[in-house]
């Protein structure tokens, strides 16, 4: 019996559909691909960032005399850079077999995990960062810019207090900083990968 117009035509649909498909997904995930690599340059570079600073840090003081400051300068930025390192292997234990859909789910969580946590080191981990310099300076009693804040008739809970105090304000301006730097560098991506997302959702509803 001879095949009707209406069944030929469907049958071609879903042959032409069943071709499309493939092509789709492989666009998708050379967007997806694209679009990851960016990020993490971003990251990458952002985060080595912190390497040369460091060494600015120490260098700069060190040539104004202030060695052990500048030195314990350095180590804190340092730590802040193993700090982000650390962050930035949660990215690494996604599992890479899952579909496009639940990777890239899986990738704007753990990125949302790290904005959080270093937000949260910006706003705590700062100040006693702050502080632990106050009480270096105190303790090493070396002339230095601390001279400004400290003086040397001032008892170790006054330089606390004053510590405290500018560690909180510095905590303060830091975290804004990085909240506006942090919607320059990742506010495009992290919306193209939103796009991504949603047009995948949009895709699978559709099959």
């Amino acid at each position: 019996m001879e095949k009707s117009i209406e069944k030929i035509w469907n049958e071609a649909f879903v042959e032409e559909q069943a071709l499309i498909a493939p092509k789709v997904n492989d666009l998708y995930n050379k967007k997806s691909k694209s679009l990851i690599h960016k990020i993490q340059r971003t990251y990458e570079i952002d985060n080595k960032g912190l390497i040369p600073m460091a060494i600015l840090v120490a260098g700069g003081m060190a040539a104004f005399s202030e060695a052990i400051i500048g030195f314990y300068g350095a180590f804190l930025i340092l730590c802040l850079y193993f700090f982000n390192r650390r962050l930035l292997k949660q990215f690494d234990m996604i599992d890479v077999k899952s579909d496009n859909l639940t990777y890239l789910k899986n990738y704007k969580k753990v990125m949302m995990s790290i904005i959080k946590a270093t937000k949260k080191m910006f706003m705590y981990a700062l100040p006693v960062a702050v502080l632990s310099i106050f009480v270096l300076a105190h303790s090493i009693s070396e002339q230095s810019f601390l001279s400004k804040f400290i003086t040397r008739d001032m008892n170790f809970l006054q330089i606390v207090g004053i510590g405290v105090v500018l560690g909180v304000l510095i905590s303060i301006f830091c975290t804004l900083v990085y909240m506006i730097s942090t919607k320059i560098l990742y506010a495009t991506l992290v919306s193209k990968l939103d796009a991504i997302i949603a047009e995948l959702e949009e895709l699978r509803e559709d099959l």
